[in-house]
């Protein structure tokens, strides 16, 4: 079938290619070439029973699992054991293998070893050539040393290599996996069934009950996991640290790994509908490859926490729609919001009705409303964050017995507190303190930011202070001081998040002046202007 579909497309194909790219240099060698066959190997994979697959999948629900989308062929292909290949009249090479895996909705190729040379590359297209990945390159691969291709729709795949002639070495590969997706999450086919859907009772994240959270919604991202028994969905959060510096990490749950630390990862960004009566497809193009695993520890000996790294290119992702939550590890708890993605569908958010501490401090069991329901979690929303009312992260979605038919149930959130030093254990690996206050700070909140810098939470402090400005908020400790002063002279304070005082200063109280806080950690602060008659608060933040 996929040599047929070659053969009658090749004619087509100069066509389709001028209005699908406009640099011909990018795309697949035989697209553009008549010097090659257009016979080439095929592998097909083994059987998939859908329907057996989707029946594990409704028993894993009361497990506890996170969502499982597709499962993984095991393979072990190279350029020597499989395809065929070509020499160029040139002297280059040409290697083309096509996979079919019959009924898949799309299908990805992992590599475990990908090591081409320069001027070389790798392309991956559907059956019909309607869809095309690449080029891959070596800088395509991830930290774990994975490279993992691009999503094709449909059940047929071709991969084909380039090799030019004088190149400084042959190039390897190892397809170690190729992913067969039997979901229909995006809706591929309009006769799948629903059942991969989340339930009705959440708000769509652009409804009204949002409006007031929508910088936190911005932090919240799908995250696609693959390992070595299939692929998954789960949900988690970009979190800020206190160096405020833009690392770009993501808080989620232990459990979504299937304890495989080779796990590979793909993250979604404003994966949600343009508005809140409506079921489009809104901005799902933006989305990253590439992650791993900064620390981690599960149910048993931790409170099930999961934080990871973005490694790949942002290129895809608009900076507007990045938000680095902040949290709270004081252990104290109040009612927020919860922001997900339940069964990997487009961003939800639902409003908890009360949060208690609960498993041996480990963990916040969070009851939802049931008259009427305000949302509630279902797999796919593990490890999504829990916010407290003052809009920081308190917990990840660990488990429960939650669901928009049984919203009486419960949901076991891990405490980000306990996380935080997870019982002062030695390894950095198992605790989430060494990454998000890597200063050792030993403040216990910290704001949240956008992309473009701007820190969300640092307002005004103390109704009964007047206020003045600090510009720029964050700084490195050279700031400008702008306020209505009521004196020519003054003293400046300043307090750390503990309440210790850690500086003070003379200073003359023009209504614009200098100040120079570069001898002070990274860190939030409370500073502090007392005139003759008033005294100004406001915070501030360094970070460099």
């Amino acid at each position: 079938m996929m040599k047929k579909a070659l053969y009658l497309l090749m004619v087509l194909s100069l066509a389709w290619i001028a209005n699908a790219q406009e640099d011909v240099n990018n795309l697949p060698y035989s697209f553009t070439h008549k010097d090659i066959s257009y016979s080439i190997d095929d592998k097909a994979m083994p059987a998939v029973d859908r329907k057996a697959l989707l029946a594990e999948d409704a028993q894993n629900i009361k497990n506890g699992s996170p969502m499982r989308i597709g499962i993984v062929h095991h393979v072990g292909y190279t350029f020597e054991n499989c395809g065929r290949t070509d020499i160029l009249p040139n002297g280059g090479k040409l290697w083309r293998l096509g996979v079919k895996s019959e009924d898949a909705i799309a299908m990805a190729v992992l590599f475990s070893q990908f090591n081409i040379p320069e001027g070389a590359t790798l392309h991956i297209y559907s059956g019909d050539r309607s869809q095309v990945t690449g080029p891959y390159t070596n800088a395509d691969i991830q930290q774990n040393g994975i490279m993992v291709s691009d999503d094709i729709d449909g059940d047929e795949l071709i991969i084909e290599y380039h090799e030019p002639a004088g190149v400084p070495y042959h190039g390897s590969i190892l397809i170690d996996r190729i992913s067969h997706r039997y979901r229909d999450i995006n809706k591929l086919d309009e006769t799948a069934d629903e059942k991969s859907l989340s339930g009705s009772c959440h708000y769509n994240a652009n409804c009204p009950q949002g409006d007031n959270w929508r910088d936190q919604i911005n932090s919240v991202v799908r995250i696609e996991i693959t390992n070595s028994e299939g692929t998954f969905f789960c949900s988690g959060a970009t979190i800020n640290n206190t160096r405020f510096d833009k690392t770009l990490y993501v808080l989620s749950a232990n459990h979504c790994l299937s304890d495989d630390m080779n796990s590979t990862f793909k993250f979604y960004f404003k994966y949600e509908t343009t508005a809140c009566d409506v079921y489009d497809y809104g901005f799902a193009n933006q989305w990253v490859k590439g992650g791993v695993i900064v620390a981690t520890d599960g149910i048993d000996y931790s409170s099930d926490f999961l934080l990871l790294k973005i490694t790949g290119s942002m290129g895809r992702v608009q900076e507007s729609s990045i938000f680095f939550a902040g949290w709270d590890v004081s252990g104290a708890s109040s009612v927020g919001m919860a922001i997900h993605h339940p069964a990997g569908d487009f961003k939800k958010i639902s409003i908890p009705k009360a949060v208690t501490s609960a498993y041996y401090n480990k963990y916040w069991n969070v009851s939802w409303y049931t008259t009427p329901n305000k949302g509630c979690t279902e797999q796919g929303s593990s490890g999504s964050p829990l916010f407290n009312a003052n809009k920081l992260i308190i917990g990840d979605l660990s488990n429960g017995s939650s669901s928009c038919e049984a919203p009486w149930g419960t949901d076991n959130y891990g405490k980000i507190s306990y996380s935080w030093t997870n019982n002062n254990t030695s390894n950095n690996s198992k605790k989430l303190k060494p990454w998000l206050d890597p200063d050792n700070t030993g403040v216990t909140w910290i704001p949240g930011m956008r992309y473009d810098g701007t820190i969300v939470g640092v307002e005004q402090h103390d109704a009964g202070s007047r206020t003045f400005s600090i510009l720029p908020n964050p700084s490195t400790g050279q700031v400008t001081i702008q306020g209505d002063f009521d004196a020519e002279h003054g003293v400046c304070n300043v307090y750390n998040m503990m309440g210790a005082k850690v500086a003070s200063y003379d200073v003359n109280l023009g209504s614009t002046f200098s100040m120079n806080f570069s001898n002070l950690p990274n860190g939030i602060y409370m500073v502090e202007l007392l005139g003759s008659n008033h005294t100004y608060k406001t915070k501030m933040v360094i970070t460099r």
